[in-house]
């Protein structure tokens, strides 16, 4: 089973008031509630690895938290297999490493993921373990540790690496180029749409002060108990109703009969929307699972990507 680590214990300072503005939702001590790999020797999987003497010249959260991230693995060496090959001492590591990124400054953390995977190189098995991680605790939906932000510098350090091969970079670089896609401050991609009302137009020209983008589809159970769990907050049906925020929801699957025997699930103050292609013909949007929620400010620019409904109520706050 992975534990959670003691940040107070690791820093000496309380880091909880801290977090990354990238990715100020990630739980640092939150762990995915999937089961572990099964440990490859109970001797091994037990080992945590020990944290490096901080200087005393580091006096903020932020700074201290910084060197951990940047020295975490010195005490690892990654030459020694049955160490380094080991999933269950590598994931539970890896969690503990992570949870330290919140309170870390974000310059950081560039330098710290490439020290790892400069480090994780010396065993070709090893860095593909590292890898693997990073994807399930940083990029798979359902992990309380998502962060997209961080997942980037996971993969922008491995394809730089010069231990994997072409080959072996193929998938991380198809990766990084949907990770890439519509990310917090950039313009959301534009796309043409249909309302009920038979009405085209696009993403860039709906009017309001702030947008919430809800891709959906008319036959997934979820879909339908977000859209009920979001009808049901009062501060959203307050900046609904007030004109400070427009709820588009829209289907992008293309199947037109089914979109208009759905008529009536999509609350009548959202518009309702049938998406004309584009989104598909251009590549535009991932949405590796639905619903699949965006907010964006006045200008159409990504603010939340991909975020859960409570992440949602908190950047509406």
């Amino acid at each position: 089973m992975i534990r959670t680590y003691t940040l107070i214990t690791a820093v000496s300072l309380s880091l909880a008031p801290l977090g990354s503005a990238a990715c100020s939702y990630m739980r640092p001590n939150t762990l995915c509630g999937r089961q572990s790999p099964p440990p490859a020797s109970a001797a091994a999987s037990s080992y945590e690895l020990p944290l490096p003497a901080i200087p005393s010249s580091l006096r903020t959260p932020h700074q201290r938290a910084s060197y951990l991230i940047e020295h975490f693995w010195d005490g690892m060496d990654f030459s020694r297999t049955h160490l380094s090959r080991d999933s269950a001492l590598i994931e539970q590591n890896f969690v503990n490493y992570l949870s330290l990124f919140p309170h870390a400054d974000t310059a950081s953390h560039k330098p710290a993921v490439r020290h790892l995977i400069e480090a994780a190189a010396a065993d070709a098995e090893a860095l593909s373990l590292v890898m693997h991680f990073a994807e399930k605790y940083l990029y798979e939906q359902g992990s309380p540790m998502l962060c997209e932000e961080y997942f980037i510098e996971f993969l922008e350090a491995y394809i730089d690496s010069p231990r994997p091969d072409e080959y072996e970079k193929i998938r991380p670089a198809y990766l990084l180029e949907n990770a890439r896609k519509n990310r917090p401050g950039m313009t959301a991609a534009d796309f043409g749409y249909e309302g009920r009302d038979g009405r085209q137009t696009r993403l860039h020209d709906t009017p309001g002060q702030r947008l919430l983008l809800l891709f959906y589809d008319p036959d997934c159970v979820h879909c339908r108990q977000t859209v009920a769990l979001l009808q049901a907050d009062a501060r959203l049906r307050y900046l609904v109703d007030s004109g400070e925020l427009t709820v588009l929801a829209v289907y992008s699957d293309g199947d037109r009969e089914l979109w208009e025997r759905s008529a009536g699930h999509i609350p009548t103050d959202w518009i309702d929307a049938f998406e004309t292609g584009e989104i598909a013909a251009g590549d535009l949007y991932v949405m590796p699972a639905m619903p699949s929620i965006y907010l964006l400010d006045s200008e159409k620019r990504v603010v939340g990507k991909d975020i859960t409904p409570q992440r949602l109520f908190e950047l509406l706050e």
